[in-house]
């Protein structure tokens, strides 16, 4: 099963051993930020530890395969770390946990391969073996074993992969039997489609800031090809083994639980805490170069009607990841949002677009929905039906430390991973509370809408999660994904 607590993701010796590295640390930390960086070499395990002005990574090693268990400050006394009290350090922070849930997994173990390394291999990320939420709150049953259990012939990928095509609707089994090399199925063409199907509850009780929320987040976003992102999840084994061993994949054990907290990460432990990983994808198409996204083969089909799409199989590139993670002194949970480059300026955005007239469907605005949730994405002869998306970053969510994204773009340079940038973390500072206050992704909360009734501006990830409930009723600090079946 999958486990980030294994001794050989534990900081290794490198060049010189950690023990330099630390020094050199040490005696330059009193320097201006410019000598240290020209003259420090930094693993990603030192980068991890440093602040309050953190280190960019100065190579890609094995270290870089583990997740960070919480941001750090400059030092670490005794295995327990100085939680940050900076936007630098919690930027680090996700940079270096974009690394690791990025970094090549071993298919039998579900666990990263201190063997790989990104640079070489990274086209298989170690959290698309995550589970996904329909393979824990099922109509009927327990959840899938994690990394296709220890039983039976087939193990690891394998065992998932044929657990999840036999749930698939007949359709779309045909053409994922016909490409057993496809191992990703999408169907979501919103972010809270799957939610608000399983869940009307939040609709019917929840709080009229977080319907607002939740019905925006249900309307699909088309890219300038006329295609409709696609939206997946994923969490990691220690948010998964809290819910298989407390039944909360069940509507009466959710009951009988009560409100729900999620195991939090600790450094002395190696406990790595819950993990909710929420993707989104385009079809990649003309005008769209393969080679600036992470890429996968993949069966697209339409969640509301199951019906699989003109061209079922497709090439999908990744154009956001939203990391969710409650780690060590984030209460709130720690939030790091990152995008690909070209999202708001060609995938998404035409500047020299030109509204018709009259403008019935908002062709052209920012930010703006052009199709509603039941709109068709393709005719029969896969010809576009639907206006394209106009979508920017909206204006008060400001990108930080921008120089972290160019020194993680040069350390992946020559592979996709190279084409992302962070927008920005989103965490717990102490005393000053949620920081940034405004934070989103243009391709995840689109038409989240800036105003709430009262004239104020939508805070963010923690605020549009603060209603969060499961299927009881019970609340879910921030996790919207307890949603049972049965």
């Amino acid at each position: 099963m999958l486990s980030f607590r294994g001794s050989f993701l534990r900081p290794l010796t490198l060049v010189g051993g950690v023990l330099a590295v630390v020094v050199l640390l040490s005696s330059f930390r009193h320097q201006p930020r410019s000598i240290v960086s020209a003259q420090t070499t930094v693993s990603c395990a030192a980068a991890g530890a440093t602040g309050p002005n953190a280190l960019a990574p100065t190579f890609i090693d094995s270290t870089c395969a583990q997740i960070p268990y919480a941001p750090y400050r400059f030092k670490r006394q005794e295995g327990k770390g100085v939680v940050a009290t900076n936007q630098e350090a919690a930027d680090m922070y996700s940079w270096l946990t974009f690394v690791a849930v990025n970094w090549p997994v071993n298919p039998t173990t579900c666990a990263p391969d201190p063997g790989q390394s990104i640079l070489s291999n990274p086209n298989s990320p170690t959290w698309m073996t995550y589970i996904s939420p329909g393979d824990v709150f099922k109509l009927v049953g327990k959840p899938d074993a994690w990394c296709g259990g220890q039983g039976g012939n087939l193990k690891g990928l394998a065992a998932v992969q044929q657990n999840e095509t036999a749930r698939l609707p007949l359709a779309v089994r045909k053409i994922a039997q016909a490409h057993p090399e496809v191992k990703l199925f999408l169907s979501h063409d919103s972010k809270s489609e799957d939610l608000l199907l399983s869940s009307p509850m939040l609709l019917q009780s929840g709080p009229s800031r977080l319907k607002s929320i939740l019905q925006s987040t249900d309307l699909p976003i088309v890219d300038q090809n006329g295609r409709f992102a696609r939206f997946s999840i994923a969490i990691n084994h220690d948010e998964y083994e809290l819910i298989d061993k407390n039944n909360l994949y069940t509507k009466a054990g959710q009951a009988a639980y009560g409100d729900v907290t999620f195991p939090v990460s600790n450094a002395a432990t190696h406990a790595m805490g819950a993990m909710e990983l929420k993707a989104a994808w385009k079809v990649l198409g003309a005008n769209d170069n393969p080679a600036h996204f992470f890429t996968q083969k993949a069966i697209v089909y339409n969640g509301r009607s199951g019906k699989p799409s003109p061209d079922g199989l497709v090439t999908v590139g990744l154009i956001g990841l939203h990391i969710l993670h409650k780690a060590e002194g984030q209460n709130f949970w720690a939030w790091s949002t990152f995008e690909q480059v070209d999202n708001d300026t060609t995938s998404f955005f035409n500047a020299n677009c030109t509204a018709p007239t009259p403008n019935p469907h908002n062709h052209c605005v920012v930010n703006k929905p052009t199709a509603d949730a039941n709109a068709m994405e393709l005719a029969p002869d896969g010809k576009p039906l639907q206006f394209p998306t106009q979508i920017q970053l909206n204006s008060y969510i400001v990108p930080t430390n921008p120089q972290f994204d160019a020194a993680f773009q040069g350390l992946l340079a020559n592979t996709p991973w190279a084409y992302y940038k962070l927008i920005s973390t989103q965490w717990n500072s102490g005393a000053t509370g949620v920081v940034p206050q405004y934070m989103a992704s243009s391709v995840q909360e689109t038409f989240v809408p800036q105003l709430d009734k009262e004239g104020r501006v939508l805070d963010g990830c923690v605020a549009c999660h603060a209603g969060a409930q499961d299927s009881a009723g019970k609340t879910t600090e921030f996790s919207f994904l307890l949603q049972a079946k049965h």
